[in-house]
């Protein structure tokens, strides 16, 4: 029996778009780097791979982020410039947010997202309706990310819930297989009706949910 919703927020409860980030980004750039950001994305996604990954465990400050970025890029941009190039990438999927608040109703409903202090507080502060869940695990404050197994025990722990009787959602397989290995049940995210029709095949039967 499912107790407990687990969601996802980026590309779940808030759409990303990073070519509106990339947009905005492209006239700091030395010519040769916005250059490979229009031919090689995987490539010039890489020089910040690392910086990103310390923002997201909470081991750097969003100053020091920006600091490391700029210099890496050879840009020269000032911080709010930069967070509002960095935050500014998300929508709201409001279908989704109604359907988790309705789950809301009768089911423990709590997020797991790999996610910056930045990131996060800027969503709330633009979308203060998507937090319809009773709480959230953060991969900032827990100093993993998904899919590590770390993360989902730590996720667990926190919300004091049953991997069995939870069922998380995330739009990248290897996140909910990484959920899987630890005993949750997953859903690969591929939009709404899918959702709910898979929420079905669990029992899960979300209030006015059905299409």
């Amino acid at each position: 029996m499912i107790t407990d919703i687990l969601f996802d927020l980026g590309n779940v409860l808030v759409p990303i778009d990073w070519n509106r980030a990339y947009a905005r980004l492209s006239p700091h750039l030395p010519e040769d780097l916005a250059h490979v950001l229009r031919t090689d994305r995987p490539a010039f996604e890489n020089k910040v791979k690392r910086p990103c990954l310390e923002l997201e465990t909470g081991k750097i400050r969003f100053s020091d982020f920006c600091r490391t970025v700029s210099g890496t890029l050879g840009m020269e941009i000032t911080e709010q410039e930069f967070r509002y190039i960095w935050c500014d990438i998300f929508d709201l999927d409001r279908d989704m947010v109604a359907l988790g608040r309705l789950m809301a109703e009768q089911y423990g409903t709590w997020l797991l997202s790999n996610t910056s202090a930045a990131h996060y507080r800027w969503i709330l502060e633009r979308f203060p309706g998507v937090a319809f869940y009773r709480g959230a695990a953060l991969s900032y404050e827990l100093g993993v990310m998904k899919p590590s197994p770390a993360y989902f025990t730590k996720a667990l722990d926190l919300f004091g819930i049953s991997p069995a009787q939870s069922v998380f959602i995330d739009d990248i397989e290897e996140n909910v297989e990484g959920a899987v290995r630890v005993g949750i049940n997953g859903i690969v995210f591929k939009g709404r009706r899918h959702l709910v029709r898979e929420l079905e095949k669990l029992d899960v039967l979300p209030p006015g949910g059905e299409e």
